[in-house]
C-alpha cells in the first residue's frame, strides 16, 4: 500500500467545517472527522512551505486541543528523513471510536516526496473552498 493523507470537507458553517482525514503507511490505515478553520489550514501550509523550502528540518502542525474535553486533534509532524528529498510525517490522530481519546489514538508516519508535499501544500486552498465533498491527496 502506497502511503498517503487526504483530507474530504464534510460539513461546514460560518466559522468552521468539518474535515476527514484518512492517513495510510503501509502498517497502518487511519480515518477521522476533524473541526478547523481556514486560519488552521493556513498554518498547515505554512508549515509545509518551511520544511520544503529548507527554512526547518522539522515542523509541527495542530489542530486542536489533546484530550476528551475537545473534539478530536491530529497532528502532523514534519522532517526530512534523508538529504535526498524524502520527508516523513509523524500523524498523531485521536480516533472517536466509542473509547476516551486518552486511549484510543493512534501515532504512526507517512512517508512522501519534497515535491509531492509542495503540491499538496499548493492544494490547501481548495480544502478551504465552501464545496461540500472537496478532496485533497498528498502521494
Amino acid at each position: 500500500m502506497q502511503d498517503y493523507i487526504e483530507l474530504k470537507r464534510v460539513w461546514q458553517d460560518a466559522y468552521l467545517f468539518e474535515m476527514e482525514v484518512t492517513c495510510a503507511s503501509e502498517h497502518i490505515v487511519a480515518s477521522n472527522k476533524v473541526y478547523t478553520t481556514n486560519q488552521s489550514i493556513d498554518n498547515l501550509a505554512e508549515e509545509i512551505t518551511r520544511i520544503v523550502d529548507g527554512e526547518e528540518t522539522e515542523c509541527l502542525w495542530e489542530n486542536g486541543e489533546k484530550g476528551d474535553a475537545y473534539a478530536a486533534y491530529i497532528s502532523m509532524k514534519m522532517m526530512h528523513k534523508d538529504k535526498r528529498g524524502h520527508i516523513q510525517i509523524e500523524v498523531y490522530m485521536e480516533l472517536q471510536d466509542g473509547g476516551s481519546f486518552a486511549e484510543h489514538h493512534c501515532c504512526f508516519y507517512v512517508n512522501t516526496e519534497i515535491g509531492m508535499l509542495m503540491e499538496f501544500g499548493k492544494n490547501l486552498q481548495k480544502i478551504k473552498q465552501p464545496i461540500l465533498g472537496r478532496k485533497i491527496r498528498l502521494n
